[in-house]
């Protein structure tokens, strides 16, 4: 991208607890990192759709969830690629007008040369994250959907056998799919970027512009979207997890007792105790990837209670290095999430494996 722009410095932000240098620093590192894992979850989603489209997904309601799930996981990858070079362009920003403000306070000079990005890189890391947030709703609310219908059929297999089909699986992700990107549209359209005069370069470029009822939009959000997803899909995956281990404990007893007894109790009618290798299986894959999100899910929790205790925790307050590193932290988590199913299907899910390695096999 082109540099250009001379500059006049001026004062400052309040830094808070991190100091410029120490944020610049965190920054680059963070996102270094998630551009890492962006490029792995790249590559595993697409190895994944490629193999579940092989294993005819759509005539599976299962196989197809788990292909619109890698659908969405690469989607929420390769926004945070883009986040992390909007980021890295930020920090570089940063960085060179820390060097101008500390030329002009050791030489008394207000005046030096300094490049700049023409578009403020803040606006496409906004427009990268409201992007993200669609995606990434889309990845929580399929995996509690697979979760739940799997847990159902556990418990009640004559009942729920059948629930997760292939009309309703497309129904439901549609529905997803429009309600995501329903409840992200109006911060989205109460955003962009204009030819406005920025004062910390002391220059014109096009720059972000906030319509004034956006921090309520986002307040709204984050107290009637974000926080109740992210918490009731903390607490409905634990009680799935829970739900699994349990079944898991009783078909592992059941099977033991049976084989020192020699003898199957067949007037027993404890569906869990008939769980199938086939059936144990799917929950330990599916017990991985809610644990995996458990764990990616829980900074975000942290960051949300720390918002609701400081006011100053946000955009614009006295912590917002700090608050800016976090949210680089929870969006690193995700991507995570989203970059590592492909080795939960590979080792719990046999017919996965098999067409992965008949693939890898006959491409040599």
């Amino acid at each position: 991208m082109e540099l250009s722009h001379q500059v006049t410095t001026v004062a400052a932000p309040a830094q808070g607890l991190i100091s410029r240098s120490a944020y610049n620093i965190s920054l680059i590192t963070l996102n270094s990192i998630q551009a890492c894992i962006s490029m792995l979850g790249l590559i595993t989603n697409v190895i994944n759709i490629k193999i579940f489209l092989a294993m005819r997904a759509f005539d599976d309601g299962v196989t197809l969830t788990l292909l619109l799930l890698s659908v969405s996981d690469l989607c929420v990858c390769f926004v945070a690629a883009g986040i992390s070079m909007s980021a890295f362009l930020h920090s570089q920003e940063t960085k060179w007008l820390t060097q101008i403000i500390f030329n002009a306070d050791s030489t008394g000079q207000s005046q030096t040369s300094g490049f700049f990005f023409p578009v403020e890189p803040t606006y496409i890391a906004i427009v990268g994250h409201h992007t993200f947030q669609i995606f990434n709703l889309i990845t929580i609310l399929l995996t509690i959907y697979l979760a739940v219908a799997r847990c159902l059929c556990v418990m009640y297999p004559f009942k729920f056998r059948n629930i997760i089909t292939v009309r309703k699986t497309l129904l439901v992700s549609a529905i997803f799919f429009i309600t995501s990107l329903g409840i992200r549209l109006p911060l989205i359209t109460h955003s962009g970027v204009a030819l406005k005069f920025d004062p910390r370069i002391n220059s014109t470029r096009y720059k972000l512009w906030v319509h004034p009822n956006r921090e309520t939009i986002k307040d709204a959000l984050w107290i009637y979207v974000d926080s109740p997803v992210s918490v009731g899909a903390q607490i409905t995956l634990s009680v799935c997890i829970v739900i699994m281990v349990k079944v898991l404990r009783a078909a592992a007893d059941f099977r033991s007792k049976a084989s020192a007894a020699n003898d199957t109790e067949t007037d027993r009618d404890d569906s869990k105790e008939k769980l199938t290798p086939k059936d144990a299986r799917i929950i330990k894959q599916l017990f991985l990837v809610s644990s995996i999100f458990i764990i990616c899910n829980t900074p975000k929790l942290l960051t949300f209670l720390t918002a609701a205790i400081e006011p100053d925790y946000d955009l614009g307050g006295r912590y917002q290095n700090l608050y800016q590193i976090s949210v680089s932290v929870l969006v690193l988590f995700d991507t995570i999430n989203s970059s590592l199913n492909m080795f939960v299907y590979y080792f719990y899910n046999a017919k996965f494996k098999s067409t992965l390695t008949n693939k890898t096999v006959r491409s040599r």
